[in-house]
């Protein structure tokens, strides 16, 4: 079987995260709506929103991502926004979309 290039995967925002932007930077917010999740609540106060904050590269990763760009292509918007703050960018960049997938806030699909 073939290997995938990483850079190759286009990420796509999950429709259960919402997001809003305020003073420059996204904060990430996710409903827990399950039944599990509401007698966890219940029994164990965990809360039923979670907000990720993102700093500022992960802000500008976050608005790079359209579900059309793939990680090669957000590096490069990203380097020409934030220029040596990224830097070293690819290995950054893939860790910080492994974080994002991990977490199901994006899933990933290959080019048509």
């Amino acid at each position: 079987m073939a290997k995938k290039n990483a850079l190759g995967l286009i990420p796509v925002k999950r429709s259960h995260v919402n997001w809003v932007k305020e003073e420059g930077l996204i904060k990430l917010k996710i409903y827990r709506k399950h039944w599990y999740d509401k007698i966890m609540h219940r029994l164990f106060k965990t809360p039923l929103e979670i907000t990720v904050d993102l700093d500022e590269i992960g802000s500008c990763v976050w608005m790079l991502i359209d579900g059309e760009r793939d990680i090669a292509e957000i590096g490069k918007l990203l380097e020409a926004e934030l220029g040596e703050k990224v830097s070293p960018t690819y290995p950054r960049l893939t860790t910080f979309m492994k974080y994002l997938y991990n977490a199901d806030f994006i899933s990933f699909r290959d080019r048509k």
